[in-house]
């Protein structure tokens, strides 16, 4: 079985689990600035999938490395956490005709999940990639963030 294969197997394998994350991710409020609860979660859930060393830097950023030496060239794979609505209460979520209506849905909540399964991928497969990768959650990327997670990412 070549990668590809055995990665769109492992996409199928999930696909489920992957809707699921998503629905709970999507109507999680989070505001930029305000991240507080996906990144909690966003840690809770990769802590519970293995990934032990996955932190939340001051920034809000939930951060996962993978590989990372503290000298060696990393890759960073991010997906932000934070959505445009200022809403605190549970982000009003439905499905319709096989879509999912929900603010922050597509932007970036999807790429959130995906970034979370992916991460799951190289624990389960005990993955440790030549170079480092940090698999990172980051907050505030929205106009109103001015990208205080990548920013804080960089600095650090």
């Amino acid at each position: 079985m070549n990668l590809t294969t055995e990665t769109l197997s492992c996409i199928e394998n999930h696909a489920d689990e992957a809707l699921a994350l998503l629905m709970e991710l999507a109507k999680l409020p989070a505001p930029s600035n305000h991240e507080e609860r996906r990144a909690e979660f966003c840690l809770n859930w990769l802590r519970s999938q293995g990934a032990q060393s996955a932190y939340i830097d001051e920034a809000l950023n939930v951060i996962y490395p993978v590989g990372d030496t503290g000298g060696n060239d990393l890759m960073v794979f991010m997906a932000h956490s934070d959505v445009v609505f200022p809403d605190t209460a549970p982000l009003p979520l439905r499905v319709e005709s096989g879509r999912i209506y929900c603010p922050g849905v597509g932007d970036d909540t999807a790429s959130l999940a995906v970034l979370l399964m992916t991460a799951k991928y190289f624990i389960e497969k005990k993955l440790t990639p030549p170079n480092g990768i940090l698999f990172v959650c980051n907050s505030a990327e929205e106009g109103l963030g001015n990208l205080k997670g990548s920013r804080q990412l960089v600095k650090d």
